[in-house]
């Protein structure tokens, strides 16, 4: 088992109580930019999706053809770029987006 207060540990002459808040706060800031990832992952294809279905329903509803449907998809690529942008942003300055 490896010292942790051995040459080269980054956890060198913090004490056992110390050493558990830096792991946890190392977790958390792990655990929170996979959550942001996700959440890009998630949002981006969502607002696609989303824009397509409801420039479909307005060119339904106005019995315009198909194009809206198309419109909403661009409205809604451009909703989950933004919406990146943000979140990328938000990691950068270390805030919430």
């Amino acid at each position: 088992m490896r010292d942790p207060n051995a040459v080269g540990s980054t956890r060198k002459g913090l004490n056992s109580g110390q050493r558990g808040e830096a792991e946890f706060r190392d977790s958390a800031l792990t655990l929170n930019g996979v959550a942001r990832a996700s959440a890009a992952g998630i949002l981006f294809p969502v607002s696609i999706v989303g824009g397509y279905l409801l420039g479909k329903w307005v060119g339904a509803g106005l019995r315009v053809g198909i194009w809206p449907a198309f419109v909403g998809a661009a409205l809604g690529a451009a909703a989950g770029f933004w919406n990146l942008y943000r979140l990328l942003r938000g990691l950068e300055g270390g805030e919430r987006p």
